[in-house]
């Protein structure tokens, strides 16, 4: 068995439209993630972060490489994914309850229990008292909120999010933050997390991965020493961050330019 939970090795990934151009989204890229890890991929607009995002969740086959779980393909029955998108998923028939348990009604869990487990979460996440509502009576955090509890219902064994707090106002947006740690603080599921939030990225991970412009290589990596617990409104006035996030802008100014050379 692999001493990593995720792999990638050797990923090149060419995109090829309906008369057979070719455009090279990802050049080469090998990447190991560590069980329980939080990992950010950040990068300029356009540079692939979600291209690489959906090849590590299974999403999309590459080009080129292969993407293991403990030593296994990604696309194993064995192996739980938990995939969190910036748009609305929830299902507007259903009420928030029975959105929660989805992903748990498809495995096959006995409804009684697949609720309970829903009603567990929500209390966890405070949305106690709106399990009859449906989505559209929730706001925008409260929805993403739910959309969040319902992949971790499944304590799946990576949860992938490409950038899921995107369209929110800034207090909301720390709000869920607040929630996403204290969650993986309970929980400790790997997550790899895509944003263009620099701010964000380092309020939340362990460590950061910086991806070059298209065709993308992993330009650098950072390890986010900042200790854990972390409370958000103070994490901007820790030396650490404000010395990474210095670092990091520095580095994504220099991709842009090189970007605009070429």
């Amino acid at each position: 068995m692999s001493d990593y939970k995720l792999t990638m090795r050797g990923i090149h990934h060419v995109y090829k439209n309906k008369v057979g151009d070719e455009t090279e989204a990802i050049k080469l890229i090998n990447l190991n993630v560590m069980e329980g890890e939080f990992l950010a991929i950040v990068g300029a607009s356009g540079c692939g972060k979600s291209t690489l995002l959906n090849i590590m969740c299974g999403m999309i086959d590459p080009s080129e490489g292969e993407v293991l779980v403990e030593g296994k393909n990604i696309k194993s029955e064995k192996i739980k994914i938990g995939y969190i998108s910036q748009s609305d998923t929830l299902l507007p028939w259903r009420n928030i309850e029975s959105n929660v348990a989805l992903g748990l009604e498809i495995e096959g869990m006995p409804k009684k229990e697949r609720l309970q487990k829903a009603r567990e979460m929500m209390k966890m996440s405070g949305l106690s008292g709106f399990e009859k509502k449906y989505p559209y009576e929730l706001s925008g955090g409260m929805k993403k909120r739910a959309v969040i509890i319902r992949a971790l219902a499944q304590n799946p064994d990576i949860i992938f999010m490409d950038e899921p707090f995107g369209p929110l106002d800034v207090f909301t947006r720390e709000n869920l933050q607040k929630e996403i740690l204290k969650m993986w603080g309970e929980r400790k599921n790997t997550i790899i997390y895509i944003t263009h939030d620099i701010a964000e990225a380092i309020t939340l991970a362990d460590r950061i991965v910086l991806l070059s412009h298209r065709p993308s290589v992993v330009k650098k990596e950072y390890i986010v020493d900042i200790p854990r617990p972390r409370v958000i409104e103070e994490c901007k006035y820790n030396t650490e961050f404000l010395k990474l996030e210095k670092e990091i802008w520095g580095d994504i100014k220099d991709e842009l330019e090189n970007g605009d050379e070429e």
